[in-house]
C-alpha cells in the first residue's frame, strides 16, 4: 500500500478528517512544514482515488473561508 502526503493548513483538519473518514481512507497526522500546517499521510492503493476527496475538502475549506 502506498502513502501519499497531503500538507494542509491546521484549521482545515476537521474538514479533511471528515472527508477522508467518509471515503474510508486510513491516515496519520504529523507536523507540517511550518508551525501552522499539518502533514496527513494517507494510505491508498490508487493515488487517483484520493484526488477527488482532496479537491472536495479543499472546495469546502475555500467556501468556509469566504463565509468567515
Amino acid at each position: 500500500m502506498k502513502k501519499v502526503g497531503v500538507v494542509i493548513d491546521s484549521w482545515k483538519l476537521p474538514i479533511f478528517k471528515r472527508q477522508l473518514d467518509a471515503a474510508g481512507f486510513s491516515y496519520t497526522e504529523h507536523p507540517g512544514i511550518t508551525a501552522d500546517t499539518l502533514l496527513l499521510k494517507v494510505k491508498t492503493d490508487l493515488i487517483g482515488s484520493l484526488q477527488p476527496i482532496v479537491e472536495k475538502a479543499n472546495a469546502e475549506c475555500a467556501a468556509r473561508k469566504v463565509s468567515i
